[in-house]
């Protein structure tokens, strides 16, 4: 793989994209080791096409406020400024020895010595794939790329702007009961965190949902932005690239759009502009696609899942469609003729859960986003006791599920003790930094993510992880009607003695009992 099969202009741009990359990794380095606040004025920016002037321009903005807010680093910006002062006239190889060579003396995250960075497996013979291979092996052996290693992961991110496909299989999502661990974590971020942090590390992937969106809204209200919203399909490449088969990759699509607000005559394009999105997203291999169900009624919103589910391109066995709930928004329930508003936060969960059955989705999200952000914990919105009952009965249903908002790390035990599939947990509250005042995100903390698996595994190894774990695997073994009726009377114990939080006796009895096979 070599920048010689590039144009000129190609190459420039992609040695300017690394100098990019460069100013950032330094912006993060300062951030991370500053006392004081942090501080973050302007959101996150949408994508536009540049010109090679316009972003040699763009790298002289980048280093005046990175000057501006970081004074310590005025040395690094004029070494940078030298670079850019030579670019018109400097050879490729050039350039690129420069930049790398700046990138392995402020950052230090470039091997000193060459190799060939490439692998030749003949059952991979693809770029691409080579490359995907390549990233596995440096998490693998835990060390830090070369020079060609880097030319080679930065020009595979090219080529997936270009429209290339990466071919490797992806990881579906585990079965409920079944899986390493019952209550997956879904580490999510835009992007950029997942490509420099969560998946450098096999350890930040076992038991992980590598889950993408886009976090940042500021302190807007859910009615003016959502609380989540779609992120770049560029970054759900790049991170499908990085994780490879090691992990679910999962992304979150966004609310409907209802240009009239008339839920019929807007149905059409609605549909089609979603379904071609969640097809593009599959086809990379990304394992879930989630929607949010808002602004509809009950009766649309059954409509809505089965059309959408229609035009959908996907493997149904091992791609899922997830349906987002808002526990904070009020549903009309006009399923009979009538409207009956359901606003309490359990009854609205178990609405969800007959909803998505009818309307044909594989798994139903339960968030508790509400107008403040960061938001208050989901787990300190709903009882134990009725936070199992969702958990409860949709996997009876047949059903995957998963709480969203506001999780911090006393949260993930709670959330564990229920059998949920999977826990949203990113952003401000946890995972990024964030401006009190704008509401703004910074720089990724990957370094929690041991802690945040550490903790979830500490309560999976508790009586009430282990109940939990066996009753969700009993409760979808009931969905797929595999139990006898002594393992159903087991799992109705268990259900009663979890809801509870008494469950010793039952896992003594099932201890004394190891007859009793299940699954």
């Amino acid at each position: 793989m070599s920048m010689m099969r590039w144009n000129e202009d190609e190459a420039r741009r992609l040695i300017l994209g690394q100098m990019v990359s460069l100013i950032d990794g330094m912006r993060t380095q300062a951030i991370r080791s500053s006392t004081g606040k942090f501080r973050k004025r302007e959101p996150i920016s949408v994508f536009r096409p540049q010109t090679l002037q316009e972003l040699m321009a763009q790298v002289e903005v980048e280093l005046e406020k990175l000057v501006a807010d970081h004074g310590q680093l005025r040395d690094f910006a004029e070494s940078m400024r030298v670079l850019l002062r030579r670019m018109p006239d400097a050879s490729l190889l050039e350039m690129y020895d420069a930049v790398m060579d700046a990138s392995e003396q402020w950052l230090g995250d470039v091997a000193v010595e060459d190799a060939d960075g490439l692998r030749t497996d003949a059952r991979h013979p693809t770029q691409l794939e080579e490359v995907s291979l390549l990233i596995d092996d440096l998490r693998r052996e835990r060390r830090k790329p070369t020079r060609r290693e880097k030319l080679a992961i930065h020009m595979a991110h090219e080529a997936l702007a270009n429209g290339a496909r990466l071919q490797l299989p992806y990881k579906p999502l585990p079965l409920p009961g079944f899986g390493d661990t019952q209550t997956y974590m879904s580490v999510t971020d835009p992007g950029e965190g997942h490509l420099a942090g969560t998946t450098t590390r096999e350890d930040w992937m076992r038991g992980v949902l590598v889950h993408v969106e886009h976090l940042e809204r500021g302190h807007q209200g859910r009615e003016s932005v959502e609380s989540y919203r779609i992120p770049r399909i560029l970054n759900v490449a790049k991170v499908r690239l990085h994780v490879a088969g090691r992990a679910p990759v999962t992304s979150f699509i966004g609310r409907p759009m209802f240009d009239s607000g008339k839920f019929h005559l807007d149905l059409w394009k609605t549909v089609q502009t979603m379904s071609g999105t969640c097809t593009a997203m599959f086809q990379m291999g990304v394992a879930e696609c989630k929607v949010a169900m808002d602004r509809m009624t009950a009766s649309q919103i059954i409509e809505f899942m089965r059309c959408l589910r229609s035009n959908i391109l996907r493997d149904s066995r091992t791609q899922l469609l997830s349906a987002a709930f808002n526990l904070n928004t009020p549903l009309v329930d006009d399923r009979d003729g009538r409207s009956r508003v359901v606003v309490d936060r359990k009854e609205i969960g178990l609405l969800g859960i007959e909803l998505v059955k009818e309307g044909g989705f594989d798994k139903v999200t339960w968030d508790g986003a509400a107008d403040t952000y960061p938001s208050l914990p989901v787990m300190e919105q709903l009882t134990h006791a009725e936070a199992l009952e969702l958990v409860h009965r949709a996997h009876e249903r047949g059903l995957r599920t998963y709480f969203s908002a506001g999780f911090r790390f006393p949260h993930i035990p709670l959330a564990v003790y229920t059998g949920v599939d999977g826990v949203g947990i990113g952003g401000a509250q946890i995972l990024r930094y964030m401006d009190s005042q704008t509401g703004f995100h910074g720089p990724f903390q990957p370094e929690n993510i041991s802690r945040i698996l550490a903790i979830r595994d500490e309560a999976a190894r508790s009586p009430l992880g282990r109940a939990a774990s066996l009753l969700a695997r009993l409760d979808w073994l009931h969905s797929q009607r595999r139990l006898d009726d002594r393992q159903e009377e087991l799992r109705a114990e268990l259900y009663e003695a979890l809801s509870r939080q008494q469950v010793d006796s039952v896992l003594q009895g099932l201890e004394s009992q190891p007859q009793t096979a299940i699954g």
